[in-house]
């Protein structure tokens, strides 16, 4: 692919993206209208897993060709990018409110699937056991959450259209989400390529922010349609799919040799703090302000920085 076809599929799926975007917010929060459920609620659960799909590709793709610390890799730097800069980015734009579950019963759930995740990784090896546990406990969480009906959702503002055709504008939007990611990275790739970039910085940029393509579109649409907590619901239920699901299901198809050295514990470290830092930043206004936004893109580039030059 030239130059020239690279910036073509890197601009046609930006645009895939933003459609696709659209309609997936749009399909869910009238979902949550229609059944009662909170839409931080479908965040977690319908928005956050279909935008987590190119993860899961790239990670089960990666297993099965034997590439372990591709697949491990790509979990950790999507976590970390979902945190500290789609999170960061979403904030900038507009402030996020916090719903309270977020903040009581998923943001502590997220940090128990990671302390497992780093337990479980620790010794450079998980088993299709392990894999087993996580991919349980995510089954097990996204019932819980679809059985827990609220029923204080009323919006005069979403479109009661009929679930068919809400789950219609999932569907499609979950489609152009897909097609706009693979498109977006596979230009990007090319063209970073022929500016002189490796291989490596390509994949720890490129590829670990172009699989979080979908998460970034779909939370500035929800942010935009005033649809904050599923904002967030997104990021938290995209993190919490990427551990549970995604590296679960890995790890069942293929147990995980990971190599830790000093640099990976600084990974699995940096993907720890910002999931630490986020309660506070929740707590402290129950909205992530743009100032905390700032403070969140500011240490991701850090990071990526870090990783750069290391």
């Amino acid at each position: 692919m030239n130059s020239w076809l690279a910036s073509l599929s890197l601009g046609g799926g930006l645009v895939c993206l933003i459609l696709g975007a659209n309609w997936l917010v749009a399909g869910g929060a009238s979902i949550a209208f229609r059944m009662g459920i909170s839409a931080a609620v479908v965040g977690l659960t319908v928005i956050s897993y279909g935008t987590s799909l190119p993860e899961f590709t790239v990670s089960v793709t990666s297993s099965l060709s034997g590439s372990s610390e591709l697949a491990f890799g790509n979990v950790l730097g999507s976590n970390i990018a979902n945190i500290g800069l789609i999170l960061g980015v979403t904030a900038m734009v507009n402030p996020i409110g916090v719903d309270r579950d977020l903040m009581r019963r998923d943001h502590p759930f997220l940090l128990l699937a990671t302390a497992l995740m780093i337990i479980f990784a620790a010794n450079g090896y998980i088993s299709r056991l392990e894999g087993g546990i996580l991919l349980g406990m995510g089954i097990s969480y996204t019932l819980f959450l679809i059985l827990k009906k609220h029923d204080e959702v009323a919006r005069e503002d979403v479109e009661k259209a009929s679930l068919l055709k809400s789950w219609g504008l999932i569907g499609l939007g979950i489609g152009f989400l897909l097609v706009g990611g693979h498109l977006a990275v596979t230009g990007a790739t090319v063209l970073a390529k022929a500016w002189g970039m490796s291989e490596r910085v390509v994949g720890i940029t490129v590829v670990s922010v172009g699989t979080s393509l979908p998460e970034l579109a779909a939370s500035l649409t929800a942010s935009f349609k005033g649809e904050s907590d599923m904002a967030l619901g997104n990021i938290i239920g995209s993190n919490l799919f990427n551990i549970l699901f995604v590296l679960g299901a890995v790890a069942l198809i293929h147990p995980l040799s990971i190599t830790f050295n000093s640099s990976s514990y600084i990974d699995v470290g940096v993907m720890g703090a910002f999931v630490l830092l986020l309660w506070p930043v929740m707590k402290s206004h129950h909205r992530i302000m743009r100032y905390e936004g700032v403070l969140f893109v500011t240490c991701y580039g850090g990071y990526l920085t870090w990783l750069v030059m290391r």
